[in-house]
């Protein structure tokens, strides 16, 4: 009976300990600001200003993230037109089906300088790459590929471009 106490004991302290634990915690992308994404990843990018955007269809946030990203954007494309700093905005639909990609991507009328879908999702060598870990979000990367700054809403990403 001591064990069955003993282990019940145990078990609350485990559950205790890990419920100061996140989930979210432990799946957010391991890259961080001032580090270097992997260029081959972004080879056709390199000398420009990247925003990069991962969502799905799936997943109402990121989509209704997306179409706020994509007006945003779009006031901004027009701003780098006249400045020397080239710009480029990509959006990565992380959905398996190009149907439902193409129907998501027609319905909220998407405005990015290119829009792609993953259709290997998180496992693709590109997430993996950007160490997602199962996990929507966004970068923005210098010329050099740097990360200047990540997870932005909207409004902060038309903050930060403001500046440039």
């Amino acid at each position: 009976m001591k064990k069955v106490y003993a282990f019940i004991i145990s078990s609350v302290v485990i559950v205790v300990l890990f419920s100061f634990t996140s989930i979210n915690s432990l799946s957010v992308s391991r890259l961080m600001v001032g580090q270097q994404i992997p260029m081959d990843l972004l080879e056709e990018n390199k000398g420009k200003l990247v925003w990069i955007n991962f969502w799905a269809a799936y997943d109402a946030a990121s989509r209704n993230e997306n179409v706020q990203f994509s007006s945003v954007i779009k006031r901004m494309e027009e701003k780098f037109v006249t400045k020397e700093q080239p710009f480029q905005s990509i959006s990565v639909s992380m959905d398996r089906f190009e149907s439902i990609f193409e129907e998501v991507v027609k319905q909220d009328n998407l405005s990015f300088s290119q829009i792609v879908r993953e259709a290997e999702g998180f496992q693709s060598k590109f997430a993996k790459g950007l160490k997602l870990n199962n996990r929507f979000g966004n970068f923005l990367l210098d010329a050099q590929g740097k990360i200047i700054a990540k997870d932005l809403t909207p409004d902060e990403l038309e903050k930060v471009l403001s500046r440039y």
